[in-house]
């Protein structure tokens, strides 16, 4: 008798499942080596350990190909609430956001419901070595949109802070017909496009692919793939203690007087440290240039309808000498935007988002400029002032 074949039953997506209702998750090959901190592939979520470091914004949802994707939601809980994206930069987990009380009241305050999902290897979402900026929106954002019952319809709102600029320019490719504004915090474009816009193309990271990290380090070329994991293993739990600095930035203490809470304390501990809590892996992953910075699989200025962005109000802060996201990157990015989205392409700088004049189709342009690089506007965005001007434009 012929045996029937019984088809396997479908994975149902849900909110906070618990670890005996998680699938399989995908394996990640790793470079050969025995020792997660010399490059073997990395371990699995764990749903206790996702629990152990939440909050009450804490969610995380299972995709059908077992990829886990821990994001947030912080902010106004009203039915009519406006809906932001948020992604934060590199070494900093989506929980930051929410356990800054100064960015939650803003949300609050403007009815505005935020949203951040954390990318991949970056706290407790799986890490994808592979992946491409481009696919980022559908892959980890759109699953998480569904699970939150936000239809297809509804308008979105963006704001990317440095690497997370990048994952920015995704959503916005990807959601262009529903993007209503966009805000860009010290960002920076892919180096291939950056090239063609003869713009600087210098750029922090290894100039090389994440298939370093996924191939055996015996192959040639790979053999010093352990010492890069082995280093990076060592030295980013430095970091955490690292951001104790911030109190060095001009008028930090400003931020304590007005809201109460200690910035750096906050960033140190539900910003790098959540980021690394699943181990180092996601973080090397994310600094191959030619993964992130190459080829994102769209052109942000051309594959994004004019007619789209002349509806978007866009908010661009960049900071003078800039070693991380460069000066010229934002530059570029202030005057594309004022001509497309203000009257008469006006530029508007560093002035009040009521004295933006925009254009006839509901467009307009704040440029943000100041000195101090990359910390350019860091006590403006975490005193929630930065958000706030963004949302009043």
């Amino acid at each position: 008798m012929k045996a029937v074949q019984v088809a396997p039953e479908q994975h149902v997506m849900k909110i906070c499942p618990e670890q005996s209702e998680l699938i399989p998750q995908p394996k990640i090959p790793g470079n050969g080596c025995c020792c997660i901190c010399c490059g073997a592939s990395p371990a699995d979520i764990n749903v206790e350990s996702i629990k152990k470091l939440s909050n009450a914004s804490t969610k995380w949802i299972q995709k059908s190909d077992g990829r886990v994707i821990e994001y947030y939601v912080y902010g106004s809980d009203e039915s009519d609430a406006k809906i932001l994206l948020q992604v934060g930069g590199d070494m900093s987990s989506a929980k930051m956001f929410s356990e800054l009380p100064s960015i939650v009241k803003v949300l609050k305050d403007k009815n505005v419901k935020a949203i951040s999902v954390n990318i991949p290897g970056f706290g407790f979402t799986s890490a994808d070595p592979l992946r491409r900026i481009g696919d980022w929106a559908k892959s980890d954002v759109q699953p998480v949109l569904e699970a939150e019952g936000i239809s297809d319809d509804t308008p979105l709102m963006l704001e990317g802070t440095s690497f997370g600029s990048l994952h920015c320019y995704s959503l916005m490719h990807h959601y262009q017909d529903r993007v209503t504004a966009a805000h860009f915090q010290v960002p920076a474009l892919a180096r291939d496009l950056a090239k063609e816009l003869q713009i600087t193309t210098k750029l922090q990271g290894c100039d090389c692919a994440a298939n370093y990290s996924t191939t055996c380090f015996l192959y040639p070329g790979k053999w010093c793939s352990p010492v890069l994991h082995c280093c990076c293993n060592c030295c980013l739990p430095q970091v955490v203690s690292g951001m104790e600095e911030l109190k060095k930035l001009p008028d930090y203490d400003s931020i304590k007087e007005e809201h109460g809470f200690e910035t750096w304390q906050i960033v140190s501990e539900h910003g790098v440290k959540h980021c690394f809590a699943n181990g180092y892996s996601g973080q090397i992953y994310n600094v191959y240039l030619k993964q992130m910075y190459d080829k994102w699989g769209f052109h942000p200025f051309n594959d994004i309808k004019l007619e789209n962005v002349q509806k978007m109000k866009i908010m661009v802060s960049y900071g003078e000498k800039d070693p991380t996201s460069p000066e010229s990157h934002g530059e570029y990015m202030a005057k594309y935007y004022s001509e497309k989205c203000n009257k008469d392409g006006n530029m508007f700088k560093n002035v009040k988002p009521g004295e933006v004049i925009g254009n006839d189709q509901g467009g307009k342009c704040l440029v943000n400029y100041g000195p101090g690089g990359h910390e350019a506007h860091f006590i403006p965005f975490f005193k929630g002032d930065l958000l706030g001007r963004f949302l009043d434009l």
